[in-house]
């Protein structure tokens, strides 16, 4: 039995290019932020908010939630968070779409499911509810994990690999678009 993933689909990858048009069109180099005329302050916030933007739109382009026989992994900014299934008491769906796992140690979240509130709206199935209670039924009924492991392929891209050289071709978007 293969690991258990869960991934942005389709209408997420649509939304994050969308999401990156709408940045590169709507907002305007600082002042100093242009490669024009640059200026070291501009181009740090210049840089920054591409940075942020380019994150958001990996946030929600490439997130993705594998479950194998060791616990659970979910993608961070600069890594990949491990969480073994002892660490997890359960899962739980917040309103805003992600995963929180609950636990003795802190509470991280992962993955960026549509949120149930529109779902409902939408007439789609909940898919951060029903994540949140197969991870939970796997924390509570060992025998039901996957045995596999899951490969590099499916737990070693952080969103900095992505982000980093997004926002690099953001910035340079946003000034080539607002010369």
């Amino acid at each position: 039995m293969e690991p258990l993933v869960w991934r942005s689909g389709s209408t997420a990858r649509v939304a994050a290019a969308l999401w990156c048009v709408v940045f590169v069109v709507s907002t305007v180099p600082p002042a100093g932020g242009s490669l024009a005329g640059p200026s070291a302050g501009g181009l740090v916030v210049a840089a920054w908010t591409s940075l942020v933007a380019g994150w958001a739109a990996c946030r929600l382009a490439l997130w993705r939630i594998t479950a194998d026989g060791d616990g659970v992994r979910f993608h961070r900014m600069w890594s990949t968070t491990f969480m073994p299934w002892s660490a997890i008491s359960h899962a739980e769906a917040r309103r805003d779409g992600l995963l929180e796992f609950v636990g003795p140690a802190s509470e991280p979240m992962g993955g960026l499911f549509r949120p149930p509130w529109l779902s409902r709206l939408l007439g789609r199935p909940d898919g951060a509810g029903e994540a949140a209670d197969t991870l939970t039924a796997l924390v509570l009924h060992p025998r039901l994990r996957p045995p596999a492991r899951a490969g590099r392929v499916l737990t070693d891209t952080p969103y900095a690999r992505w982000a980093v050289p997004l926002g690099t071709l953001l910035c340079v978007a946003r000034d080539l678009v607002h010369r």
